[in-house]
């Protein structure tokens, strides 16, 4: 499975620095390991409401976000796991990859398989399908989205499932017996009470164009994920420049196990197990997640980093050295004191 590339830009919110932390960054021109900056006071404090430029989903894409609305659930599950979703339960309980031939292609007309069982009540339902299989069940609509059960997928061991009530679906899908592609995805509402940071594990250079990356991640996770958009809420560019991805009101996609309902995802494009975060960058997350803190009421403030929650090194050591010192979340803290952070719309490359 291939990897998809992506970048970062952005801009520098004042703050005032605090003394008594010490801030390792690198200048965006060098991207590398530039300079300390001693912050000065006992935690980071802003000195005015800050300002988070940002470009529109539109301003670096030409395609509209897919998917429909329904009252559901996306979840990524290994054999053994099971999920609930109102009063339903289902389960993984065998994962088969599709026959391969000597090149290690898939034989024609063998596909990877499933087994899963329903149960809601006294009633169950156990049954084999394939990828891409979709079914009714006692009022649920059940897809089959995608099965990883071959060694060296990307997201290896996993069955990605959709389940929805039938009556909060377009007829066109809830009758449907494939689960389709994206124009068919589930884009599940939720409510945000997590802060969870993440990288691309891909470089990202001052000459690099983010936004064509991010066009080009969200074409590869139409085709390859079967992702109705790009799975981050917000992308950072190496000048702090915030560039608006899947829309914050509906859950985003992983693909690793954890359940990222709840959680507003931020991407600061780059790898930072080798690359530095620099100041800008760094700044540009602690105004977001104190905008969303903020907007959703979200209290005691805690942040995430992405393997926190799944058996991954995103966000980079040298990214997550700021969520484990707890130096993110002072700076965060900092910015509410000020007040929430005002979003400016600008255009790509502005």
């Amino acid at each position: 499975m291939r990897k998809v590339d992506g970048i970062d830009e952005g801009n520098t919110i004042r703050m005032r620095k605090a003394p008594a932390m010490t801030l390792r960054f690198s200048t965006p021109a060098l991207g590398v390991c530039a300079c300390c900056v001693l912050l000065a006071g006992s935690a980071a404090f802003a000195q005015e409401r800050p300002v988070i430029r940002m470009v529109k989903h539109s301003g670096w894409s030409e395609l509209a976000p897919k998917g429909v609305n329904g009252d559901g659930i996306r979840r990524n599950l290994a054999v053994g796991d099971s999920a609930e979703f109102q009063d339903l339960t289902f389960s993984v309980t065998e994962m088969t990859p599709a026959d391969l031939d000597e090149s290690g292609s898939a034989v024609a007309g063998s596909v990877d398989r499933v087994t899963v069982s329903l149960a809601m009540g006294e009633e169950s339902d156990t049954r084999t399908l394939d990828e891409g299989d979709a079914y009714n069940w006692q009022g649920y609509h059940i897809s089959i989205v995608a099965i990883y059960a071959k060694k060296g997928d990307l997201g290896f061991g996993s069955t990605v499932f959709e389940v929805a009530t039938v009556a909060s679906l377009p007829e066109e899908v809830a009758q449907s017996e494939s689960a389709g592609g994206a124009e068919f995805r589930l884009r599940v509402p939720h409510g945000i009470d997590k802060l969870t940071l993440h990288h691309s594990a891909t470089p990202l250079t001052p000459e690099d164009d983010l936004g064509q990356k991010l066009a080009n991640m969200q074409v590869w996770g139409e085709n390859d994920r079967n992702w109705w958009d790009v799975p981050y809420h917000y992308i950072l560019d190496l000048d702090g420049t915030v560039y608006e991805g899947r829309d914050h009101r509906f859950v985003g996609d992983t693909n690793t196990r954890y359940d990222p309902a709840g959680h507003f995802l931020i991407n600061c494009y780059g790898n930072y197990s080798d690359q530095e975060p620099n100041e800008a960058q760094l700044e540009t997350i602690a105004n977001l997640m104190a905008w969303a803190a903020m907007e959703y009421s979200i209290e005691p403030v805690t942040i995430y980093g992405h393997r926190d929650l799944a058996g991954t090194s995103c966000p980079g050591d040298n990214l997550y050295e700021y969520v484990e010192n707890g130096t993110l979340k002072e700076m965060v803290e900092a910015v509410m004191a000020v007040g929430q952070p005002e979003i400016v719309w600008v255009e790509k490359g502005e």
